[in-house]
């Protein structure tokens, strides 16, 4: 399933959203509002950590070569 959405932030939302950007804590605005929403789920409990988790492993891992990663550091 999948859905597509447009969302408009103003005034502090939209500060808050683009500092944690900066901050590179996400690399896009997409990841930060999926990572806020699966918090949320989390909190309400419609997600368990674990379920969570072994979603996250399902996904097929990048290979990052040694000297790109050392470079990126």
């Amino acid at each position: 399933m999948e859905t597509n959405l447009t969302l408009k932030f103003k005034g502090k939302e939209a500060e808050l959203l683009e500092e944690l950007i900066k901050q590179g804590l996400f690399s896009s605005k997409s990841e930060a509002i999926r990572a806020a929403l699966i918090h949320y789920f989390i909190e309400l409990g419609l997600l368990g950590r674990e379920q969570q988790w072994k979603e996250i492993q399902s996904f097929k891992k990048r290979v990052v070569a040694l000297e790109e990663l050392e470079k990126d550091i």
